[in-house]
């Protein structure tokens, strides 16, 4: 399926078309986040995430995130299945390839994703750097063991977190994928995210996870889970510290209460296919979707960059 290498793809100057978001087309199944059915899907209902996965791979998608987003052993520790921590992520690998193999015949490869979701949703709950680190460390073996192509950093919103991140994902020796998360403020300027404890500025927070990056390892700082219209600008934030590869996969709409995704002040899909040709136009050599982003966006996402 990897032929060539992802690594090789990447090199080769047209962008490789992402899938868009899974927890949301999961929340769109009936399945909340937090609660155990979405926790466990991948062992409890892989059929659900296999369609999610057929339809991107048959919208064009290239690259997918496999469904690893909240499977890090201090999450599955904390919601009372640490014996499925392994399970978890190594099915997340094996439902991604067997439905994606099966959608389409053109190339297409596999992310790992390794993420900050803490239990709740409050990253007061995530565990100290060490652990955070050496938990990282041994998911992003796991996922390389799996099959992966790639590590997906993502929804990092400070440096010191993230620099721990990387530590441990490097470690598998595959891509990895710095994901980071911004928000523009009330007097138009971009920062990270504040509601993810988020406070210095793009660049420094940047410059801190660069400072522990290995040089072997390849690495594209990207910009996700950020809103359509400021991605392309938190991208000219990013050129300011680092001149290597970049990727951008932007969110629209916003959560609701109840544990869903509220679309109604979402982007359309011309909208979020300029945003991400925006990214494209400044080096991104990945580009896809995040939260609110389906395979109708992606699809349309393809027929811009004409690479369907």
């Amino acid at each position: 399926m990897s032929n060539p290498s992802l690594s090789e793809r990447l090199e080769s100057g047209r962008p490789v078309l992402m899938d868009g978001a899974l927890s949301t087309e999961l929340s769109n199944r009936g399945l909340v986040f937090n609660e155990r059915d979405w926790l466990h899907v991948n062992l409890d209902r892989p059929e659900l995430v296999a369609d999610i996965h057929a339809r991107y791979s048959r919208a064009g998608a290239e690259l997918h995130i496999a469904n690893s987003f909240a499977t890090a052993k201090h999450v599955t520790e904390h919601y009372g299945f640490p014996g499925s921590f392994e399970d978890l992520n190594r099915a997340a690998v094996s439902v991604c390839r067997d439905a994606i193999g099966a959608a389409a015949s053109h190339p297409q490869w596999i992310a790992g994703s390794i993420s900050t979701y803490a239990p709740d949703h409050d990253r007061s709950n995530l565990p100290t750097r060490s652990v955070l680190e050496a938990n990282c460390r041994e998911q992003a073996l796991i996922l390389a063991d799996a099959g992966c192509d790639m590590i997906a950093l993502e929804m990092i919103a400070d440096g010191a977190t993230g620099a721990a991140m990387l530590k441990g994902a490097t470690a598998a020796g595959l891509p990895v994928s710095i994901g980071l998360i911004c928000e523009r403020l009330e007097d138009g300027t971009l920062t990270m995210a504040r509601q993810y404890l988020g406070s210095k500025s793009i660049t420094e927070s940047l410059q801190e996870i660069l400072a522990v990056a290995p040089t072997e390892v390849p690495l594209i700082a990207t910009i996700m889970h950020s809103d359509v219209a400021d991605t392309p600008a938190a991208l000219d934030e990013v050129r300011h510290v680092w001149t290597g590869k970049v990727g951008a996969y932007p969110h629209t709409g916003r959560p609701d209460r109840a544990g869903g995704w509220d679309m109604r002040e979402a982007c359309n899909e011309i909208e979020f296919a300029q945003a991400c040709i925006a990214s494209v136009e400044r080096g991104a050599c990945l580009v896809g979707g995040c939260c609110g982003v389906g395979p109708h966006y992606i699809s349309t996402l393809a027929e811009q960059l004409s690479i369907r």
